[in-house]
Parts: C-alpha cells; sequence; structure tokens
C-alpha cells in the first residue's frame, strides 16, 4: 500500500477534523496531516508552489471558499496533474457526486463517515 507523505484536510468542522485527523495518524501510511478551515489558506499554498500534497481530502459545504469554489480554481493551476482530491461530504445526493467527476483533480467522492475502511480504499486509489 502506497504511503501518503503529506494530507491535506480541508474542512470547517472541528469535530470531524480530529476524529479524522486521529485515524490518519493511527494509520502508518498516512505520515504527515495538514487541516485548514477553507479552501483559500490551501489555495495560497498550491499557487506558490510551496507544498504539494499527496492527498486532498476536501468538504463541499465551507464558508469564505467553499469545496466546489476551491475545485474550479483547482482546475486553472497549471501542476493540477500532480493532486489527488477525495471529496468528502455527507451529502449522499446524487447529484453531488456526479458533479465531483467533473473535475480532474478528484479521484472519489467518499461519504460521512469516514472509516478506516475508506481511508484504506483511498490509499488504494493513489
Amino acid at each position: 500500500m502506497k504511503k501518503a507523505e503529506l494530507t491535506y484536510i480541508i474542512d470547517d468542522d472541528n469535530i470531524f477534523v480530529f476524529v479524522l485527523k486521529k485515524l490518519l495518524e493511527k494509520n502508518e501510511n498516512f505520515v504527515q496531516v495538514k487541516d485548514f478551515k477553507n479552501g483559500e489558506d490551501v489555495l495560497d499554498i498550491l499557487e506558490k508552489n510551496s507544498e504539494f500534497p499527496d492527498i486532498i481530502l476536501l468538504d463541499i459545504n465551507m464558508p469564505v471558499v467553499d469545496g466546489w469554489q476551491f475545485l474550479q480554481k483547482l482546475e486553472e493551476l497549471p501542476n493540477k496533474e500532480k493532486l489527488k482530491v477525495f471529496v468528502m461530504s455527507s451529502s449522499i445526493d446524487v447529484a453531488d457526486v456526479e458533479k465531483s467527476k467533473e473535475f480532474t483533480t478528484v479521484k472519489n467522492y467518499i461519504s460521512k463517515p469516514i472509516n478506516q475502511e475508506k481511508l484504506n480504499e483511498l490509499l488504494s486509489l493513489l
């Protein structure tokens, strides 16, 4: 199974982020994890080419820059092919799942809650 040296969590739900980070820390295949409350700070990092995560775990509903806005801006980056985004949402709306497939950086849509099995499945897609 491939290791994710750097993983970004972009989600404004503090409790969900806390639990997800604990799950990731228990899994030896996730080395370093950083979390962000919205996509704006991550876009700044990516636009400056200062670092590139192996995985971005992205929520859809957030303040400032939501998941859809983040994905649209991500599509404009010249180095977007390096990125692997996994949309995480409590929404099971088929329209959201289908919309996520429109973005080349999105590798999969994962419904919350997240468990160890879903994380292992995610790693298998790297």
